[in-house]
């Protein structure tokens, strides 16, 4: 199972996410709104492989961007988790088979 890498970028207006090859663009200006990200990550789940995070980040982030660079922290560790143990359980189920 190999990783898939995602560079994320941050602004003062958005963080840019270049996940698999897609960008994903998380605005900072008002709401901020992940079902973008949730919506790509529901796609990814398919590849059974995990999300290896690098970040680029400002030297002075305002508190809104740590907020959004924390929850998007915790949905990539959220959904490693889940692909962990799913493809785990999947994987130890299959070491009973005697052949």
């Amino acid at each position: 199972m190999s990783e898939i890498f995602c560079k994320a970028t941050m602004s003062a207006e958005a963080i840019e996410l270049n996940l698999d090859g897609n960008t994903i663009s998380i605005s900072l200006e008002r709401d901020i709104d992940f079902t973008n990200l949730v919506k790509h990550l529901t796609i990814l789940i398919e590849r059974e492989s995990g999300i290896e995070m690098a970040w680029t980040e400002r030297e002075e982030p305002t508190d809104k961007e740590k907020v959004a660079k924390g929850v998007i922290d915790e949905i990539i560790e959220s959904f490693n988790q889940v692909i962990d143990e799913e493809f785990d359980e999947r994987d130890e189920e299959g070491d009973d088979i005697p052949f």
